[in-house]
């Protein structure tokens, strides 16, 4: 099933939208860092910081959201909808094919946001001093912290019809994110948001965000499994949705 799913995204906008959200993160970080290279003077760590700002407050978010309404459009689409209802294959096969490809194109973003970040630093803004491979890692976590994100607007996506309510509901998700992690009040939100728990992700070791905490064991390992628990319980709660409407 899941291979099957893949050639569906192979016939998508998906790429496309995976890869331009990474590199317009890219273009805007290095454009600020350009304009003020007298306050953002500390090279690599202030590129990255400005990188990660809007990508983590809104662009990674919202990517996702498109890419799961993009994943479930086909499904919606003619009588796709009711041949999915009749299958006789267990619906837990179906919702983790939809997250795993869900999270193929998120994978292949952090790709794009990594590579592009390293080689703008390098050559266009001609950054001294070595190449922040953590970088890297960081990207590597995030994924890990979408997870929640992915498997929550694979459901909106799978019982809206809608292109554009899942997408709705997550930009609602996105601006609530922002006050939580900016607001001291409403921290303990940005533990369980899943928009929240990307912008912490992507933030680690980061000075764009305050209290982001580093790249360490002790501020990475409770995003990371918060993140996985709350995946599983999405998907759990995505079987049983796909169960109820069978039943119907």
């Amino acid at each position: 099933m899941f291979r099957a799913e893949l050639i569906k995204l192979k016939r998508s906008s998906t790429w496309l939208i995976a890869l331009i959200l990474p590199l317009l993160a890219v273009t805007t970080g290095t454009v600020n860092l350009a304009n003020n290279t007298d306050m953002l003077d500390a090279g690599w760590a202030s590129f990255t910081s400005q990188v990660v700002l809007f990508y983590g407050l809104l662009f990674y978010s919202m990517g996702i959201g498109l890419l799961a309404t993009t994943v479930w459009r086909m499904e919606h689409r003619g009588t796709n909808w009711n041949l999915l209802l009749t299958t006789t294959r267990q619906p837990v096969r179906l919702v983790l094919a939809k997250i795993a490809v869900i999270a193929v194109p998120v994978a292949f973003m952090q790709a794009v946001l990594v590579v592009a970040t390293l080689i703008s630093g390098v050559f266009v803004l001609h950054l001294d001093g070595a190449i922040p491979w953590q970088f890297a890692l960081v990207g590597a976590l995030a994924v890990i912290a979408a997870l929640p994100l992915v498997a929550i607007q694979s459901l909106l996506s799978m019982l809206l019809r809608s292109f554009a309510a899942p997408v709705a509901i997550c930009l609602v998700g996105c601006v609530i994110g922002v006050a939580t992690v900016t607001s001291i009040a409403l921290r303990p939100l940005s533990y369980v948001l899943p928009q929240a728990i990307n912008t912490r992700a992507l933030n680690l070791g980061s000075t764009a965000i305050a209290e982001s905490g580093g790249l360490t064991v002790p501020d990475a390992l409770p995003i990371l499994l918060t993140a996985v628990a709350l995946a599983t319980i999405f998907t759990i709660a995505s079987v049983a949705a796909l169960r109820g409407i069978k039943l119907r």
